[in-house]
């Protein structure tokens, strides 16, 4: 019987790391390589200034806020580029099993995007921030819960 190829993915919106798990007593190793994002600060993305916009009675003016925070825009977009990756290699019969790790918001910004396949291999979430963690202390954390 083969072992099973159990995918830890760890990641916190920003970058994102993708080990394997498949023996026991070896640590877990990168299969792919690290995605990362330049995500910079909303005030560090758009304009300077906020645009300008008058009262509707009067000639009071006020500052337009946008209707975007580009920050978490950034994040959600790193979530799908994340779940892209995941369908593909899900298709490719590269894992049989998924682990993610990742703070709540990611959580909440990868779950939507996740494809129906991707998401039947699911057998656990982990609402934690590891990606400063070495892979072996990312297996010492996950073996008291699961079967890594």
């Amino acid at each position: 019987m083969q072992p099973k190829r159990i995918w830890i993915i760890v990641t916190d919106g920003e970058k994102c790391r993708f080990l394997e798990s498949t023996k026991r007593n070896e640590d877990p190793h990168a299969v792919l390589p690290d995605l990362e994002t330049s995500n910079p600060p909303t005030r560090e993305q758009g304009t300077d200034k906020p645009g300008r916009t008058f009262e509707s009675v009067g000639n009071r003016r006020s500052a337009y806020e946008p209707p975007v925070d580009w920050h978490q825009q950034g994040k959600r977009d790193f979530a799908r580029e994340v779940a892209g990756v995941l369908k593909e290699k899900t298709h490719e019969n590269a894992f049989d099993r998924l682990i993610i790790v990742a703070p709540p918001e990611m959580l909440g910004n990868l779950r939507p995007v996740l494809s129906e396949e991707t998401k039947e291999k699911i057998v656990g979430e982990v609402n934690k921030d590891y990606t400063r963690f070495t892979p072996r202390e990312i297996k010492q954390q996950l073996s008291q819960s699961y079967d890594v």
